[in-house]
């Protein structure tokens, strides 16, 4: 069995025909060059070759299959300039059929000797009045007829790989591929044929339809299957139960001012409950901007501090936790609990003797409440007691990160509390984020006004800027926001462009532009962003790149206008969109377009304009961007389905979920014959070493 599972990871140099340049060009085309990227390397359509007819009869245009025997060679005659091609002419007793040929090898004279018979496949064309074939995609001796393939699937392919090198290749492949055992007992077709059908039956649509689910089926299966056993291996490692009195939280809530809305209280409630059990909290916070996602991830900290635990929050920008710090600090005066929790900054803007005290301070348990960035996962950071992890937005972290802060809890690993801004459909939680419980704020704090969301074109650009300027003047603006797009493939020719309308808007405006991209230093983009948040700051316009997307509160901004709105996906423009509104006036959002706009991509900005529902916004997203750009980056952690499709097989999904949770009733261990199966699965599906880690022992 060991065998049959290995070769399907066997390099595919060891096959025919595949020498070192042909290797390295399945690199560039497969990434990993194995049988299995081969196999699931499907083809996008097929070539049918079945047409054939005598060549008296025969129709122009089409691909055409023929047997024919060889009657002379012409050799073009030479002339300077021009390309003559090398002509074979070719009979089938009814009519005549010219090759043309622009380069001229062995092969072809060798294989098209005169008198001999062949079998030829290509486009059959009309010219002067003669049939004509050039370059045939087969030529084969007659009696190696099966050597065509008369429905020929057509592969993506890349430079120097040409279909016939995929289409022999793949043959190889499936001449030898074994079968193995059945995890999926139901299933009408197996594994191994799904794989052939795929790669060679086109004939039956239901049958590929079949095909193609059972193998989405396994790749879900597998994913929901490997997430289950993560959690189930983490959740056990947490002994503490974190129970308390609730006096610190009390002690808050009655110094807010305003009441937590029904679905704060909803999902406060699912973390106690979840910190108070055997079990450790492992649980992702979906919010909209301004939902009220900081004030839950405090209560839960001031849990933490009041049981005499120790809790971090980490966030990914010091702007952030620069404002998160502010902002606790306030609560905690407000509250009356300052001589009870001691909450410390840290970043990586920290040196020398500041860095080593409030280093010491963490791991005397000095500082119970920890407000940093990714300086949190150095490893000098020491904790005394960490209990909770807080993780703000924790997309623009990697997956395996959110594990890497826990681990500062020691062997007992910290409760997780992870938050994003970003809604992310359903199926796509599933799979990024499906070992951590869900929690949803789905209703906004009373006062919050909806945007309004406005489409135009660039070239009335100097009109907008007009009409700001008359607007700043009668203050009935007293901050806007002004984002370019900023992306990895352009980045030093949109930086350039981010630049070049700052000096544009600092000849009408002057030192109320404020900019910032990511190429600056932290404390000029603090500088800047501080002075932009202070209601009295000189900056009243900040100019940025997507950066802002994750910033501080400004609730005197609102006006968001947004250049090149179509290159920026909808859900990133949703959250920009979230910055506004956040005070009691109107706000208003303008998506600026280029003038050659698409009806496509017109249709897609308007989704903006008639919701504020970020759930649908990212569902409309995910069908259009796929799951990396809905998340705003393609990290290492992140599933990468080659067979599924998240927004097409939700009911994959939903399966898949179910029947894992049935299966790890009954064996948690996947030791019964079905278990040890899916085991074959999961390394199939390349979660070989996370197996390894989860059923250890």
């Amino acid at each position: 069995m060991k065998e049959n599972l290995l070769y399907f990871f066997k390099p595919l140099n060891h096959f025919y025909g595949v020498g070192e340049k042909f290797y390295k060009s399945l690199e560039r085309l497969l990434s990993r060059p194995r049988v299995l990227e081969l196999l699931f390397h499907f083809p996008t359509g097929f070539t049918d070759r079945t047409y054939t007819a005598p060549l008296s009869h025969i129709q122009t245009g089409k691909i055409a299959t023929l047997k024919v025997s060889v009657l002379k060679h012409i050799q073009p005659p030479f002339k300077r300039g021009k390309k003559i091609p090398y002509k074979i002419i070719c009979t089938d007793n009814t009519g005549n059929i010219t090759l043309n040929f622009f380069q001229i090898y062995d092969y072809i004279k060798n294989n098209l000797q005169v008198g001999k018979s062949v079998c030829i496949s290509g486009k059959v064309e009309s010219f002067n009045g003669e049939l004509i074939m050039i370059h045939p995609d087969y030529i084969v001796p007659v009696e190696n007829f099966d050597d065509v393939a008369i429905m020929e699937p057509i592969y993506p392919l890349t430079y120097a790989v040409n279909n016939k090198m995929i289409v022999s290749l793949v043959r190889q492949v499936l001449k030898t591929m074994p079968n193995l055992p059945e995890w999926q007992p139901e299933a009408d077709i197996s594994f191994s044929d799904a794989i052939r059908i795929l790669h060679t039956d086109f004939s039956n649509e239901k049958l590929r339809a079949k095909a193609k689910s059972r193998l989405a089926y396994d790749e879900v299966l597998a994913n929901q299957l490997s997430l289950a056993l993560s959690r189930n291996k983490v959740k056990e490692q947490c002994e503490t139960q974190i129970k308390t009195k609730g006096m610190f939280r009390t002690a808050l809530l009655k110094s807010l001012g305003y009441d937590l809305t029904n679905a704060q209280k909803r999902v406060v409630g699912e973390i106690l409950t979840d910190l108070s059990s055997p079990l450790r909290m492992l649980r992702l916070l979906q919010g909209d901007v301004g939902s009220g996602k900081t004030i839950v991830a405090i209560i839960a900290l001031l849990e933490i501090a009041e049981f005499g635990g120790q809790g971090a929050f980490m966030v990914p920008t010091e702007i952030l936790a620069n404002q998160h710090f502010e902002t606790i600090t306030k609560l905690l005066s407000n509250s009356g609990l300052t001589d009870k929790v001691k909450p410390i900054l840290l970043t990586g803007s920290d040196k020398g003797k500041v860095k080593k005290a409030k280093l010491e301070a963490i791991k005397n348990g000095d500082a119970n409440l920890i407000i940093g960035t990714h300086a949190l996962f150095q490893n000098d950071v020491e904790f005394k007691n960490m209990q909770l992890a807080v993780i703000d937005e924790q997309h623009k972290f990697g997956v395996h990160q959110r594990f890497e802060l826990s681990e500062k809890g020691g062997e007992n690993r910290a409760n997780i509390l992870a938050m994003t801004a970003t809604p992310i459909p359903r199926t796509l939680a599933m799979t990024s984020f499906g070992d951590m419980d869900l929690s949803i704020i789905d209703e906004m704090p009373p006062g919050r006004k909806i945007v309004e969301t406005n489409l135009c074109s660039q070239s009335k650009l100097q009109q907008v800027i007009s009409l700001i300027q008359t607007r700043l003047e009668n203050n009935q603006i007293k901050k806007l926001y002004w984002v370019c797009p900023l992306v990895e493939e352009s980045e030093k020719l949109d930086l350039t462009a981010v630049i070049e309308r700052f000096e544009d808007l600092k000849k009408t405006f002057g030192e109320m532009v404020g900019l910032i991209h990511g190429k600056m230093k932290p404390d000029e983009k603090d500088n800047v962003m501080l002075d932009f948040a202070n209601p009295n700051g000189k900056v009243k316009i900040l100019l940025a790149t997507s950066v802002i997307e994750v910033g501080v509160n400004v609730p005197e901004a609102t006006l968001m206008i947004i250049e090149h709105s179509e290159r920026f996906g909808l859900s990133s423009l949703h959250q920009l969109r979230g910055r506004i509104g956040r005070g009691g006036d109107k706000s208003t959002c303008l998506l600026l377009h280029t003038d050659k706009l698409t009806k496509v991509a017109k249709s897609r900005l308007s989704i903006l304009k008639q919701t504020t529902n970020g759930f649908k916004i990212a569902e409309e997203d995910l069908k259009l961007r796929g799951s990396g750009d809905v998340l705003g980056i393609r990290q290492s952690g992140q599933i990468d389905f080659k067979i599924a499709d998240l927004s097409e097989d939700t009911d994959l999904f939903f399966a898949a979920m179910q029947d894992t949770k049935n299966i790890l009733a009954t064996d948690k261990g996947l030791l019964n014959e079905r278990g040890t199966n899916l085991r074959l699965l999961l390394t199939l599906f390349e979660y070989k070493e996370q197996l390894k880690n989860i059923l250890a022992g």
